[in-house]
């Protein structure tokens, strides 16, 4: 990539702006972009480019804007099962345990400062003369407000938690860099949503560039949409969300689930996509792209570490309707046979061991051969024995149960443990030794008996010769449907509320007796319809970076009682080492508050 040379002041190296010594693409010189306004064309490009490109930054090469934005947004909720511990900088933040020098969010402050940076130079540079002009000036206010709105999310606590709690350094224009100190938690979005309806008020939809790679009007639009449900405003939700979708939300979205994402950058229904083509591909170890951490389509690490798997209480969510397109389409168990598998979290006071119990089949230790496993009553219990004690898996009918349409399982112990019986489960190796390897051919499923559920959300571009390919997916229009829901939940308006879930629930084949209904919530184990909403949207928009802001702004504690390396244990919505820390890199330089842990 063609490096065009910057200077910048000392001050603009402090507080967010960290060793910018130049910008890859993605900055020239106000003053340059002023005697040349054609340039920010390029400069604009080029922020778009370091969304998706390596940069040398520490030791790692796994530091994409794109990889980090997905998993920082995702590690610390309840949608991933973790297989196993790992040397990746994402272990730190899964288990709670990251810090003010931990890599993967060090690396996400630096890098959309250094694209703020950016924007700033190219708002600054550019007049409105031209119809062009207008369009980049709007793309460059637009991408300013998501980078700020990305910084909150991930360092600062909700808006709902209070305005005047600490949010981020604010780069808003030349002068923003004389001082370094954290805005309050309105002043950031006040600022954000003045960016958003800058960049409304110049952008023409007739004016957008090429493909989904490029935001337009629409996807501005879409963002204060967003930005207004986090805030609490659900009227203005209401409104923006509208707006953008008319009177028939169902033709902004695709038929197929699996063509969203196989073909972001040309689908109706993506309103913005980072584009990662083959050449971006074969310029990098595929293996640290984000697809390699949810997927690995031949099940070897040669194709992708595959160490992210679909949670239980995701999956039972999912299975609560079988022929779920999100399910069916998005989901797949890697290396099976049939069987079945009584999975359940253990709680564990002491936090630093294996904090999940599965049944395995019992081995002769002598002969390595497999002497018994899970029996199906036939009368909806499950019975099976694990260390010598016989256990049994029975409907769950007490009066904490999930629903009455869909009650679960547990088990029948005393504690009357929540378990998951799953038709399935992986193939084991068995040792001379009568060891059980969980690996065949150097199979991806860890130490544990983990069954591997894939998630295909980042693999498998259409027409890409990598099979870990696929441009990520920004905004679309399937979460403008859910925000406009959940703001009519907020409104108590229940009717419109199901009527926008249902819209979603259509495209996924959900029809019928699947649809939601004010008749049929409660039964389905939801006391008011924000509960229906949240779950909707947990199976519409997983590992597309909000489950964990959604409890949060929800107040929802995060439920992480499931099979998994982590710890089982439910984590207050209130923690605060929920927000991630920041970095030594900005606090030892320019003098600001980290957060509190």
């Amino acid at each position: 990539m063609k490096k065009i040379l910057t200077i910048i002041s000392v001050s603009l190296l402090l507080a967010g702006c960290i060793n910018l010594d130049f910008v890859a693409s993605d900055s020239l010189t106000s003053a340059a972009l002023a005697s040349s306004p054609g340039a920010a064309v390029y400069t604009t490009d080029g922020i778009y480019a370091l969304m998706k490109d390596y940069t040398d930054y520490h030791t790692s090469e796994a530091n994409t804007f794109i990889r980090q934005y997905i998993l920082l947004n995702e590690l610390k909720g309840d949608n991933i099962c973790y297989s196993n511990t790992s040397t990746d900088a994402f272990w730190t933040s899964a288990t709670y345990m990251d810090g003010a020098e931990t890599e993967n969010s060090d690396y996400m402050w630096y890098i959309c400062y250094r694209l703020i940076y950016a924007a700033n130079a190219n708002i600054s540079g550019l007049d409105e003369e031209s119809e062009s002009n207008r369009q980049i000036k709007g793309e460059n206010y637009f991408l300013r407000a998501f980078f700020h709105f990305t910084l909150c999310n991930l360092f600062a606590k909700p808006y709902s938690f209070g305005a005047d709690n600490p949010g981020v350094i604010m780069r808003i224009g030349k002068e923003s860099y004389e001082k370094n100190e954290r805005a309050t938690i309105g002043k950031c979005y006040e600022d954000i949503e003045a960016d958003l309806l800058e960049a409304i008020r110049l952008m023409d939809p007739a004016n957008r560039r090429g493909n989904n790679g490029y935001v337009g009007k629409e996807a501005a639009q879409a963002l204060l949409g967003r930005l207004y449900l986090y805030k609490g405003e659900w009227q203005k939700c209401v409104d923006v969300c509208s707006e953008l979708l008319g009177e028939d939300p169902m033709s902004h979205l695709e038929s197929s689930i699996a063509d969203i994402y196989a073909k972001a950058q040309t689908s109706k229904e993506v309103l913005w996509c980072v584009n990662v083509t083959d050449s971006d591909m074969a310029s990098r170890n595929p293996k640290g792209n984000v697809a390699s951490m949810f997927d690995s389509p031949d099940g070897t690490q040669g194709t992708g570490w595959g160490e992210l798997y679909v949670a239980d209480p995701l999956l039972d969510l999912m299975e609560r309707f079988p022929q779920d397109k999100r399910y069916t389409e998005m989901v797949r168990l890697h290396n099976s046979t049939p069987g079945l598998t009584v999975t359940w979290g253990v709680l564990d006071d002491v936090n630093n061991c294996l904090t999940q119990s599965i049944t395995l089949p019992n081995v002769n230790k002598e002969t390595g051969t497999l002497t018994s496993s899970v029996t199906d009553n036939g009368d909806g219990t499950y019975s099976f024995a694990k260390d010598g004690v016989n256990y049994k898996a029975i409907p769950d009918n007490t009066s904490t149960k999930i629903s009455d349409e869909f009650p679960g399982y547990i088990l029948n112990d005393a504690a009357h443990t929540r378990c998951y019986v799953r038709e399935v489960m992986p193939t084991p190796l068995i040792t001379k030794k009568g060891a059980v390897v969980w690996t065949t051919t150097n199979c991806s499923i860890r130490e544990g008996g983990y069954p591997c559920w894939f998630c295909g959300k980042f693999s498998h571009q259409e027409g890409s010769a990598f099979p870990l390919t696929a441009s990520i997916i920004m905004l679309r229009y399937g979460e403008v449907v859910l925000n406009r829901a959940e703001a009519y939940a907020h409104l108590h308006d229940t009717d419109k509320a199901l009527a926008d879930i249902n819209v979603i629930r259509t495209r996924a084949g959900l029809t019928g007796n699947a649809q939601m209904t004010s008749g049929n919530l409660a039964r389905r184990g939801y006391p008011d319809v924000l509960d229906a909403v949240l779950d909707e949207r947990r199976l519409e928009l997983y590992y597309e970076g909000f489950r964990i802001t959604d409890l949060l702004r929800n107040e929802r504690d995060i439920d992480r009682r499931f099979p998994s390396r982590t710890v089982c244990e439910i984590i207050p919505y209130t923690n605060p080492k929920i927000q991630y820390q920041i970095p030594t890199t900005e606090t030892s330089i320019s003098g600001i508050p980290g957060n509190d842990r």
